[in-house]
């Protein structure tokens, strides 16, 4: 479920996205119950990855669970953070980096985000216009001085491809390299 600025309640994950209005809170009705090996991996994890998707109606739902939250503040594992290449249309309008960042910060108790791997290729003048007029969304863009403010460490590169489909994607040997570059540094 969530709550709009204005105090609306919108529930469900596609009417979320639908509703097009700033979020202000997602939350449960009721706590959900988690099964034990999320939590003993989270605990055991060497890293945890909070991957690319939408932040409102993917991410957040899976951290805002009292035992999740719990188990994070338990393990010693870093959190990093992949961030969008785009925004998302009625969830992250006009948000960075940063706006990522802290937003999955005020969701996390404890523990917050270490590390924010992000794309920092200009999007093509034309891929940009087509993705605002098509999707109404635009490039997350890099605010190093947010990153520096709140303390979060920025593995930064060319992480775009265009698809077969003409579509911009993260370019996942990149990303998995530089993943795995930053955990055998840990």
């Amino acid at each position: 479920m969530g709550r709009d600025t204005d105090g609306n309640v919108i529930e469900g994950e596609e009417q979320i996205t639908q509703a097009h209005r700033k979020i202000e809170k997602i939350y449960y009705k009721h706590e959900p119950k988690v099964i034990p090996e999320v939590i003993t991996a989270i605990k055991d994890a060497d890293l945890i990855v909070f991957s690319m998707g939408s932040l409102y109606t993917s991410i957040l739902p899976n951290i805002i669970c009292k035992e999740v939250k719990e188990a994070f503040n338990q393990t010693k594992a870093p959190i990093m953070y992949l961030c969008n290449i785009v925004t998302q249309p009625g969830e992250t309008d006009n948000f960075t980096v940063g706006d990522h960042v802290k937003l999955l910060n005020r969701y996390l108790d404890n523990k917050k985000v270490d590390v924010v791997i992000a794309n920092n290729k200009k999007v093509s003048d034309a891929m940009a216009k087509r993705y605002e007029s098509e999707e109404q969304k635009d490039p997350v863009l890099i605010d190093r001085e947010v990153l520096d403010e709140i303390g979060i460490e920025l593995i930064e590169d060319d992480l775009i491809i265009i698809d077969t489909d003409n579509t911009l994607k993260h370019n996942s040997l990149k990303l998995s390299s530089l993943i795995f570059s930053y955990l055998m540094r840990k």
